[in-house]
């Protein structure tokens, strides 16, 4: 038995086991639910449509969207932006057959997935790209777009095992982690970079350990990869340090060694400079984006890249700090990330999960059986690499994503050092422990069982109800009683607004309600419910139908222990019948008001004189405190 399992090589397992759970993942994770990744579908769309660079305007940035994406995306931005969104199988069907058009589009906003360079969606878009050509569904174009990445990172992984010279189980072990997983089966342009940083990795130790000199094509190749490196996300250009660990002798001499890793240093700054000068022609701050288009756009309110990068020039050792902050203030975010913080980053596995994780891979690192080994100078090499990396990522995310003068990198996420990682995990390597094991039983029982259990959490994160409470009911405009409140399916809950109850039009029935336009002789909103007791973590769904456009969805109030707030959702338009559009919106409420006394209301933005018919409540509550 233990000569059968020795037969097994890790590049073939690898496949096995990518191939599984890439059928698993794509089954219980819903479109569009990696981090920012409708922002991604954006840009990888772009392009594939062959607009490699982001669109400008004064102040916005992003490009030409179909319309048609709108439909497809929204039930899955709502279980994106909301926590406890579960989704269901009629609004999931309807999405997934939308027809795909590019004859009709508007201007997207995705001012965060914009600066990311073609090289980083070539993958994914070259799927979208082929698709496109053929009457297909939106859906299809995504998951076109999402296989064809999961296909590339396949390939790429794969030479990664076979071309590495040490390590194999480990590093299979490490590409098949639950997050990797699930970046993989995403359109992130994270999946290129990551191959990148494995490939370039893999590379740089097979020459370590070969026979072989190194001769100007591999130089070319180490070239070429480090430029690519460097358009996906040049943070990791710090992967270039690698190169020293190649001995000497393979340069014919020193000084030819580090002539070359200098020139090939020297060729990529200036490839940064010339590309960071082309992408920060398009950086606006917040304070400077379009406030009409600010929302869910991906960029800090208070970040500002020039502002911060005086600062921190200008304060001798801050960045020292920032950099022992980010590390030392809350760990756990990257190290939970890295094995597996899924949705967002908010659906995470239980504590013991990642700590055994850990152990598993230490042990493997520590005890993997290795014809070659590495020396202490190969080790400070290899540390230095991957701080180096890490460092730089840290500079990034602080120049474009933190406050002024913060003081930390307040969003480390694990995601970010799947390429760096493994460089720490190889630095365990030793020659004292020795145990022999069959490593593929090890990896097999680790990789599936872990994994299995973050596609649990996935399952139920997106897919079973967990309130504790749940109100519904329905008006349809038709009944009003003798205070001009309209009567729901509810007996204990009325709407305000009877007395706009009209017959000229209807969705269904023979009434509906309506709302003028703002003017000094009346107000613009109207259809008042005054909701009892709307705590902290509660989640309203509220399903209408709108005659007109203009409309916002809006909750406000003022409760004990709370300030007053104030929410405005605008409507949003999947589906139209006969001049009536259907719109849905979601609110989680965020303000911690215990027993508050908080109003819906339509409000009317536009000119025009907007009719509404057919409004449903959804009201759940959670007595866990999930919003913590």
């Amino acid at each position: 038995m233990l000569n059968l399992f020795n037969k097994i090589k890790p590049w073939n397992f690898f496949v096995f086991a990518a191939l599984f759970f890439e059928i698993v993942f794509t089954v219980v994770t819903p479109p569009l639910q990696a981090p920012d990744e409708q922002n991604h579908f954006y840009r990888a769309y772009q392009v594939a449509d062959g607009h490699f660079l982001p669109e400008r305007t004064k102040n916005r940035l992003g490009g030409e969207i179909p319309v048609c994406f709108n439909e497809f995306i929204n039930p899955y931005f709502y279980a994106a932006t909301n926590l406890k969104y579960v989704l269901y199988g009629h609004e999931t069907h309807a999405a997934n057959n939308v027809v795909f058009t590019d004859s009709v589009t508007e201007f997207k906003d995705f001012p965060n997935t914009a600066y990311y360079s073609a090289v980083s969606y070539m993958p994914q878009a070259l799927g979208m790209f082929i698709v496109k050509q053929f009457n297909c569904n939106v859906s299809t174009m995504y998951y076109a777009g999402r296989f064809a990445g999961f296909l590339f990172w396949l390939i790429i992984m794969y030479m990664v095992i076979r071309i590495i010279p040490v390590y194999k189980w480990l590093f299979t072990t490490l590409i098949l982690l639950p997050m990797n997983l699930y970046v993989t089966n995403s359109l992130s342009a994270d999946t290129v970079t990551n191959c990148l940083g494995f490939l370039f990795i893999a590379v740089v130790l097979k020459h370590v350990f070969s026979e072989k000199s190194i001769t100007v094509k591999d130089l070319l190749l180490f070239l070429g990869l480090i430029l690519l490196i460097v358009f996906a996300k040049v943070v990791y250009v710090g992967l270039i340090v690698l190169l020293f660990l190649i001995p000497a002798n393979k340069f014919k001499g020193k000084m030819n060694k580090f002539n070359s890793i200098m020139s090939l240093g020297a060729f990529s700054l200036l490839v940064i400079f010339w590309w960071s000068g082309i992408i920060m022609q398009n950086y606006i701050t917040y304070a400077e984006y379009d406030p009409a288009h600010n929302f869910y756009i991906g960029l800090n309110s208070c970040a500002n890249y020039y502002a911060q990068k005086e600062y921190i020039l200008s304060h001798g050792s801050y960045f020292f700090t920032v950099i022992y902050n980010s590390i030392f203030k809350h760990p756990e975010q990257f190290l939970m990330g890295y094995i597996g913080a899924f949705g967002q980053s908010d659906i995470a596995m239980r504590g013991v999960v990642y700590i055994l994780s850990y152990a598993a891979i230490l042990f493997l690192a520590l005890t993997e059986s290795n014809t070659f080994k590495f020396n202490l100078k190969q080790k400070a090499i290899i540390f230095s690499s991957a701080v180096a990396a890490f460092v730089l990522l840290l500079l990034s995310q602080h120049l474009l994503w933190d406050c002024v003068g913060e003081g930390i990198v307040d969003m480390v996420q694990g995601r970010y050092l799947i390429p760096i990682f493994p460089l720490l995990f190889v630095l365990f390597s030793n020659s004292k422990i020795k145990i022999t094991y069959p490593a593929v039983v090890i990896v097999f029982l680790f990789v599936f069982v872990l994994n299995g259990y973050a596609a649990r959490k996935i399952y139920y994160r997106f897919y079973v109800e967990s309130f504790d409470e749940k109100t519904e009911f329905f008006c349809d405009f038709e009944q009003k009683d003798i205070n001009d409140f309209f009567i729901t399916t509810n007996p204990k809950i009325k709407i305000e607004g009877g007395k706009f109850q009209v017959t000229d039009t209807s969705h269904s029935g023979k009434h509906s309600g309506y709302i003028l336009p703002p003017s000094e002789f009346h107000l613009e909103y109207g259809f008042q419910y005054h909701f009892k007791n709307l705590n902290y973590g509660d989640m309203v769904e509220i399903e209408a139908w709108e005659k007109g456009t203009g409309a916002y969805l809006v909750i406000s109030g003022k409760g004990k222990n709370c300030n007053e707030f104030f929410i405005p959702k605008a409507s949003f338009h999947p589906t139209a019948q006969n001049g009536w559009y259907k719109f849905y919106s979601i609110f989680t409420m965020t303000t911690k008001c215990d027993s508050s006394d908080v109003v819906f209301f339509v409000w009317n933005t536009s000119k025009n004189k907007l009719y509404i018919d057919d409004i449903k409540f959804t009201i759940k509550k959670y007595n866990k405190p999930y919003m913590n």
